[in-house]
């Protein structure tokens, strides 16, 4: 019986040691509605910016209790830019298949401005994807699960202080 609220003490405990914490803190800043910016590109890549904006923008009203609003209506801004994004053979085929198992990758470095352009917060974000052509897993696949794996992240960055 006595088990259960000493787990969660340490619990509480481990999580406190490792640096995180519970809240990023923005609806006690006042910040209840954020205005989203086209998501830039700094890569090679073309047209990440676009998935990754439309997935951003389907996330935040599913995953978080921020309101999206225009930018002159909104408490906060969110800018992302994609800063790297690459793709990598893990396991080379043969020359009609080259790519047995691959990885895609891709960081973002994301801030939060209030309304005013004050900084509120920034992070640097990063996510990896693997795919393995026998199970009929290619690069599109690969990149269409980064894209939302990274709206996922950056929203949860927005909740909570990682």
């Amino acid at each position: 019986m006595r088990l259960v609220p000493l787990a969660a003490a340490l619990a509480a405990l481990v999580a406190g040691g490792c640096g995180y914490s519970f809240g990023s803190g923005l609806p006690q800043q006042g910040i209840r509605s954020i205005a989203l910016l086209v998501v830039g590109n700094e890569t090679y890549r073309q047209r990440l910016e676009v998935d990754l904006s439309a997935a951003l923008a389907q996330e935040l009203p599913v995953s978080s209790d921020l309101v999206l609003a225009d930018r002159r209506r909104a408490d906060a801004i969110l800018q992302v830019v994609l800063t790297d994004a690459n793709e990598r053979t893990l396991v080379a085929g043969s020359r009609a298949d080259p790519v047995r198992e691959g990885a895609f990758e891709a960081a973002v470095h994301l801030r939060v401005l209030r309304r005013d352009g004050s900084l509120l917060f920034e992070r640097r974000l990063f996510d990896r994807t693997e795919f393995r052509d026998p199970l009929g897993e290619d690069l599109t696949s690969a990149r269409a699960e980064l894209i939302e794996d990274l709206a996922r992240k950056i929203v949860l960055a927005l909740e909570a202080d990682l």
